[in-house]
């Protein structure tokens, strides 16, 4: 697998994406707005004035608008990419915004507001807006299915939680019932958007999946007494449910039954029961004068046992302490499950599922940042750790591993954050204040 990189070019606050068709790469810097073609050269081909500065993009799921968002002024600007002299404006003065997204048809922009308990549908077509009252969150309250068709929201009324269903497009009101949640904390749909995973706070180890109708598919809890869940993600063909855990374990559902399959352990010290892992270590070499592609790591197989992996300490008297499974994500074919353990935040476990074991454990010298499958390729995996280095990582059907280390060629371009382009052969790559595409061939 080679890797190429493309021009860098400059943005702010890392507003820099990628439109769902793959043809632009948008940018803020500034009160600009760029769109850029994507390719080597990323040319410019609209610049927008904005008149404030940018602090949150978003392309239209048709990938026809972009809308811009400043949230100190409540301000919200979108332009057309098929019209560049079409622009609209939405401000409210009595209704600070605190999140801004699109419905899935392209035609309204959803908001809610900085104190929470509003949600605001803006129609760009019809030119007017409408109110849902009762939203609990102002951040994590909405979950637009899969295929497009529906829209959960988190509701909290008379003290109760419930999940409003609604029709995607026109916002029409679907369903309205209570769930079975002490204190619901998030929610995720299942691929083929039959159903919606919902789950507690880290108080309480519930977890409830519900049909868009409102039927009770099934209620899991995993303890009486201890804490809860962290995280939780579908396998792409939804057969599978994994509950990442602040108690630092992943439990493993089967969705044809709702059966607990197997409970995933991430200890920090490997002893001798642990030889089916294989175990590698990040290590580095002297660093060339002059930027290459040539990157100065490799990673050392490591068959010493016991060995400890690097933990941090545990202060559970500080608010939100780094610990539990942060990241729990399937491969595209669902063979692989890739995770973190915050408490042990240089380690990436990697797990066959099929025979329900760990296979790989990759010890970093940084925390990992993010971990990103491809979306179009089977078993090929980026790592960021905020280091000058993207670590990509394939993954055989023959049960290998092969490293893939790349650098950006350029001096100080430290990797905060990566993107997967939807064509899976390309990878936005953000530092500071630049960004580049990644090519792989």
């Amino acid at each position: 697998m080679k890797i190429t990189f493309s021009n860098l070019c400059s943005h702010a606050f890392h507003q820099v994406k990628i439109s769902p068709d793959g043809q632009y790469v948008a940018n803020a810097v500034a009160n600009r707005l760029v769109i850029r073609r994507s390719g080597e050269e990323l040319p410019a081909i609209h610049v927008f004035e904005c008149s404030r500065p940018i602090n949150y993009i978003q392309w239209s799921p048709n990938s026809e608008c972009i809308l811009a968002v400043n949230y100190e002024f409540s301000r919200i600007e979108v332009h057309s990419i098929m019209d560049p002299k079409w622009t609209a404006h939405i401000r409210d003065p009595s209704f600070p915004i605190a999140l801004a997204q699109w419905t899935a048809d392209s035609k309204s922009i959803l908001c809610t507001a900085e104190m929470g308990s509003r949600l605001a549908i803006w129609s760009l077509s019809k030119k007017e807006q409408r109110y849902i009252n009762g939203v609990k969150f102002r951040d994590k309250c909405i979950e637009t299915s899969p295929d497009g068709k529906y829209t959960a929201v988190i509701h909290k009324r008379s003290g109760k939680d419930a999940l409003g269903i609604y029709h995607s497009a026109s916002f029409i009101s679907l369903q309205q019932f209570e769930v079975n949640t002490t204190d619901l904390d998030n929610m995720k749909w299942s691929p083929d958007s039959s159903c919606i995973a919902i789950w507690d706070n880290y108080l309480y180890h519930t977890l409830s999946v519900y049909r868009p109708d409102g039927y009770l598919c099934t209620t899991y809890n995993g303890y009486e007494h201890g804490l809860g869940i962290k995280t939780a993600n579908w396998s792409q063909d939804g057969k599978l449910l994994a509950i990442g855990n602040y108690d630092q374990t992943i439990h493993l559902l089967s969705t044809m039954s709702w059966d607990l399959i197997t409970i995933l352990e991430h200890p920090s010290t490997l002893n001798n029961s642990t030889t089916h892992i294989q175990l590698f270590e990040e290590t580095t070499f002297a660093k060339p004068q002059i930027p290459t592609l040539e990157t100065v790591i490799a990673y050392q197989s490591i068959v010493k046992r016991p060995f400890n992996l690097p933990s941090l300490r545990l202060d559970y008297n500080q608010p939100n302490p780094k610990v539990g499974i942060g990241v729990c994500q399937f491969s595209k074919d669902g063979n692989y499950l890739a995770s973190r353990n915050d408490n042990i935040p240089n380690a990436l476990w990697i797990w066959d599922v099929n025979r329900l074991i760990c296979r790989y454990i990759v010890l970093f010298r940084n925390t990992i940042k993010q971990v990103l499958w491809n979306p179009r390729e089977d078993g090929i995996l980026a790592i960021v750790c905020g280091d000058e280095n993207i670590h990509f990582m394939k993954l055989t059907t023959e049960g290998g591993i092969e490293f893939i280390p790349s650098t950006v060629p350029t001096s100080d371009f430290f990797i905060r954050k990566a993107r997967w382009h939807s064509n899976g052969k390309n990878l936005l790559l953000l530092d500071q204040q630049l960004y580049c595409l990644a090519e792989m061939t």
